[in-house]
């Protein structure tokens, strides 16, 4: 038996996921004029991962607080599970533990059987924040997990969020804005049916990153970004 069959049932998932994010919602749309779009791209039902560019430690919320239609599950640090209160709010809201600086097939296990059972898990491709702001290259493993579960993919594009939380700040600034932008979700029909290895997992994840790009482009063209 997995970590994720002996975790929280779907109902204790559903009530404490959506009691944070009602917080983190208001958190947002109070300190940050938080504005989502196109989220009815957002697909009622069935396994997807929402893969999202990386800038900040607001991105995890952000991604997932823009409908109580759906939980979006996510990784994090399985240190984390073992704090007080912290660790159980994990828990019961159904992150999946991740070992860092180690090769953690367990958690991977995990993240597919979400898929596969119908959760959306979040994940950001680069791996880490942006030390710059800019969008980095996407590693393989986002790609592998979408090869291994069969899944499409919502590419979603997150902005100014470096602006209001950098890499190496303690604290966000308050009062700057952030949106977001959800693309149709990109399946991957031609690399399923090659055979499995790192340069298919990579060259599904190379084209996740080009969705991310042009949602980003096509906010840019749109002047959205420059509006609060």
């Amino acid at each position: 038996m997995d970590k994720i069959s002996r975790g929280p049932g779907r109902i204790m998932v559903y009530i404490v996921h959506n009691f944070y994010k009602t917080l983190s919602w208001l958190y947002l749309h109070i300190f940050h004029f938080y504005r989502a779009y196109n989220i009815e791209n957002i697909p009622s039902k069935g396994g997807f991962i929402a893969a999202a560019n990386h800038a900040s430690f607001l991105d995890p919320p952000l991604v997932g607080v823009a409908t109580f239609r759906r939980v979006f599950r996510y990784m994090a640090r399985d240190t984390l599970f073992k704090l007080p209160v912290w660790g159980w709010m994990l828990l019961n809201m159904g992150a999946i533990p991740l070992k860092r600086g180690a090769v953690d097939r367990n958690a991977w296990e995990n993240v597919i059987k979400c898929l596969k059972d119908g959760w959306i898990v979040a994940m950001f491709p680069e791996g880490t924040r942006t030390p710059d702001g800019e969008i980095k290259p996407g590693r393989a493993g986002t790609g592998m997990m979408a090869y291994r579960a069969k899944c499409g993919v919502i590419p979603v594009y997150i902005h100014n969020s470096f602006q209001a939380w950098p890499r190496g700040r303690a604290l966000p600034r308050i009062f700057t804005a952030v949106k977001i932008v959800y693309g149709k979700p990109v399946t991957f029909e031609e690399q399923f049916a090659k055979e499995e290895s790192k340069e298919v997992y990579q060259e599904i994840t190379d084209r996740i990153m080009i969705e991310i790009k042009k949602l980003r482009d096509d906010f840019a063209a749109s002047g959205a970004g420059r509006k609060k």
